[in-house]
């Protein structure tokens, strides 16, 4: 029975933070619209290299896969935290989106590095 008492009480006390309703009014800007669909596109491209990873199986092009994959999972977690601060639901730095944006750039240029070096 303490079992039981225990997790509803944690998460009573998690809850327990200031409430405040999040900016839907943003939500129909076209900003947020886009960004919105390129959250779409790159969860899409995500899993498009997640197929591509498992076909090629550690064949001479994984690893640039792997690479192009890390970015777009970085690309959709920058959008994410996009329309998380845009809707107001968390209150991030001003210098994160950009950091993530520049370390998917990263992510990218090194992928076609490596496809550039095992096919020439």
């Amino acid at each position: 029975m303490k079992k039981i008492a225990v997790l509803p009480a944690l998460l009573v006390l998690a809850g327990a933070g200031s409430a405040q309703a999040a900016n839907f009014a943003v939500i129909k800007s076209p900003p947020t619209l886009l960004n919105f669909l390129i959250l779409i596109v790159a969860v899409v491209c995500m899993a498009g290299s997640l197929k591509v990873v498992e076909l090629i199986r550690g064949g001479i092009l994984s690893k640039s896969w792997q690479l192009f994959l890390g970015g777009f999972a970085v690309l959709t977690l920058a959008q994410l935290a996009t329309l998380l601060n845009a809707l107001e639901i968390v209150n991030l730095p001003s210098f994160v989106v950009p950091a993530l944006l520049i370390l998917m750039a990263g992510l990218f240029l090194y992928g076609v590095h490596e496809a550039k070096r095992t096919l020439g």
